[in-house]
C-alpha cells in the first residue's frame, strides 16, 4: 500500500498544511496545525476528510511551549477518547553528537513497529517491526549453520524485519510511505501522523 503526502508551506518552508493521498492521487485527509502560530512539535495537529469533516488528532503532551516533547497520541475518529496509536521519539547519544534524527517507535494496538533513517541513504526513514521468538530461534539456527563469522557478528541486528519505507521524492509529492504489513496499512492516518512529526523535526533543523 502506497501513500502519498504533499506538504503546502508559507515562504520560510515552514508547514501549514498536509494533504494525504493514496497512490491512485485521491484524497484521503488534510492534515493542519491547530493554531495559526509558528508550527511546532508542543501543538496540535487536526486530520480532516475531503469535505473538512474532523476525523482525528495528532495530540503531543501537555507541557511547555520550551519543552520539547517525546510522546505523542494518535486519535482516530472525532469524538474518541482512547488513541489507535501512540508515537515514541527515541534519542541516543549517537544520534545527538552526529546530528542524526531519532528513532519512532509506534505502538499500533498491539503491534509495534519502529522507524529510523536509512543507513545506507536507499531511502529516508525505514519501517521495521520486532520478530517474534520463532523467527529469532530459526534465523539464529540459519547464521550458524553458515559458519561464517561475519554473519554470527552481525546476529544482534535480527531482532527486527523491515516492512516498509518513508521516501522524499526529488519531485512530485513531499513524501511516499509504503508498506505491505497489516494493520499498519490500513491506518493511512497513523503513517500520516509519524511523516507529519519527522517532518517537524526536519524542520526545526532547517533541513
Amino acid at each position: 500500500m502506497t501513500y502519498e503526502i504533499h506538504k503546502l508551506t508559507y515562504s520560510d518552508g515552514r508547514a501549514y498544511r498536509y494533504h494525504i493521498s493514496d497512490a491512485a492521487g485521491h484524497l484521503c485527509y488534510v492534515a493542519e496545525h491547530a493554531s495559526m502560530l509558528r508550527s511546532s512539535r508542543t501543538r496540535l495537529v487536526e486530520f480532516f476528510d475531503p469535505d473538512q469533516n474532523p476525523v482525528g488528532r495528532l495530540q503531543p503532551p501537555d507541557v511547555p511551549p520550551w519543552c520539547r516533547p517525546t510522546h505523542y497520541e494518535v486519535f482516530v475518529g472525532a469524538e474518541v477518547q482512547e488513541p489507535r496509536a501512540a508515537i515514541q521519539e527515541r534519542w541516543r547519544l549517537v544520534d545527538i553528537l552526529l546530528l542524526r534524527m531519532p528513532r519512532y517507535e509506534l505502538q499500533l494496538g498491539k503491534h509495534l513497529y519502529a522507524a529510523r533513517g536509512s543507513r545506507y541513504g536507499a531511502h529516508f526513514f525505514e519501517i521495521f517491526r520486532p520478530r517474534s521468538e520463532k523467527d529469532l530461534d530459526k534465523e539464529r539456527t540459519d547464521i550458524a549453520d553458515t559458519e561464517e563469522p561475519e554473519a554470527q557478528g552481525e546476529s544482534h541486528e535480527l531482532a527486527e524485519i523491515k516492512v516498509g519505507e518513508i521516501r522524499r521524492p526529488t519531485a512530485g509529492p513531499s513524501y511516499v510511505i509504503e508498506t505491505d504489513a497489516a494493520p499498519l496499512r490500513q491506518a493511512p492516518l497513523v503513517l500520516a501522523a509519524l511523516a507529519i512529526l519527522i517532518d517537524m523535526e526536519l524542520f526545526s533543523r532547517g533541513t
